[in-house]
């Protein structure tokens, strides 16, 4: 039986963390679903079934992936891109992992952290000031008003930063993050200014909800709007790819 102490499935009005927190709790109730991200030019699609998973992202500057775990195997495409004759697709063992493994992993990780930013909205979210619930065709929609700079001042640095960039690209990047959790002040003050000047000083956190309770799409309105999308909840299914467009590298 379904119990989401947060995020219940029932209508009428919510708390600001209630909404803020509700995707994560009935994900963590109902994984198997398919999620659609879009930030800017970025964008990620991923299927959850169980243990197996589907991840495509398509990032900035031409940074494309998919990799596709199931059947405990696991398989890796760069879409458009053939790794032999008539086949896109690696399957990778534990003898052999295709050389753009790297660059994949990358692209897919960034995918993840995409598709969770509900991770991140809910941090920025959780103090805001809540309305809602409104009729918007068909859905119940509700509504958190944020004070960046203020949810900015409350929030713990080094806690934000697991969710908000888990695994920083650039060296640089993550020594600066290493200092944030360290305490160093400076360093706190500008992740604050950055973070002020990628989101705005204003914000609205929008969720939408169907008959049943269940996330149909959530967005931050921001300088840097991001949406996902929902669907598919407990009626996914991730399949590998065909056979002979598979290359297995052998010895």
């Amino acid at each position: 039986m379904l119990v989401l102490l947060v995020a219940g499935c029932s209508s009428g009005a919510k708390t600001a963390p209630e909404i803020a927190g509700y995707v994560e709790t009935y994900l963590q109730a109902r994984p198997d679903v398919k999620r659609v991200a879009k930030k800017g030019t970025q964008g990620a699609t991923v299927v959850t079934e169980g243990q197996d998973q589907d991840v495509f992202a398509d990032l900035d500057a031409g940074l494309r992936g998919r990799l596709i775990r199931t059947g405990g195997a696991a398989y890796m495409q760069t879409p458009g891109e053939e790794v032999a004759p008539g086949k896109t697709w690696d399957k990778i063992t534990e003898e052999h992992e295709p050389s753009h493994l790297f660059g994949i992993g990358v692209v897919t990780s960034q995918a993840m952290t995409l598709v969770n930013s509900h991770r991140v909205h809910a941090l920025l979210a959780g103090r805001g000031r809540a309305s809602g619930p409104a009729s918007d065709g068909g859905l119940d929609r509700y509504t958190v008003t944020i004070d960046v700079q203020a949810a900015l001042d409350e929030l713990d640095l080094g806690a934000f930063l697991e969710v908000y960039d888990p695994l920083p690209l650039m060296q640089d990047t993550a020594h600066e993050y290493a200092m944030v959790r360290a305490g160093d002040r400076a360093a706190q003050e500008r992740l604050r200014n950055q973070l002020l000047e990628e989101f705005g000083a204003q914000a609205t956190y929008d969720l939408w909800l169907d008959g049943q309770g269940r996330p149909v799409r959530q967005r931050l309105t921001a300088r840097a709007p991001t949406e996902v999308v929902f669907s598919h909840w407990g009626d996914t299914a991730v399949t590998a790819p065909p056979a002979d467009q598979v290359r297995v590298l052998t010895r």
